[in-house]
């Protein structure tokens, strides 16, 4: 799970609840380190803050792989509209948000990506 958030006070609640629910969690405060983390670990998942005191969350969203599901934080949904349709496996939980919500968002999203690439029978 890769989180790019650089806001610490809402990055790492969001990190102790995703590790207590069993994610490994790797994080990034800027555009070019959530890059960085995307090549080096593979993640599968991803939650992305659009505005970044350093660059642009919406990069990092477009580089992820398409079958990833990605999750775009944000305050203003005319921000996420245009990946949410680019990208399939995007959705926007606005700002402020509910740890539950987020949690059940990304449960979805991740068991949707899973059936759908599981072997069809023949």
């Amino acid at each position: 799970m890769l989180v790019v958030e650089d806001d610490t006070s809402v990055r790492l609640p969001l990190v102790k609840f995703l590790q207590m629910r069993q994610y490994s969690v790797v994080t990034a405060e800027t555009a070019d380190e959530g890059l960085d983390a995307i090549r080096e670990h593979h993640p599968d998942a991803a939650i992305i803050d659009l505005r970044l005191k350093r660059g642009s969350g919406h990069e990092v969203v477009v580089s992820m792989p398409p079958d990833i599901p990605v999750i775009i934080f944000s305050g203003l949904r005319s921000e996420s509209a245009d990946l949410e349709v680019i990208r399939p496996r995007t959705r926007l939980v606005e700002k402020p948000y509910s740890l539950i919500m987020l949690m059940d968002t990304l449960e979805e999203m991740l068991e949707q990506a899973r059936a759908e690439s599981a072997p069809r029978p023949s």
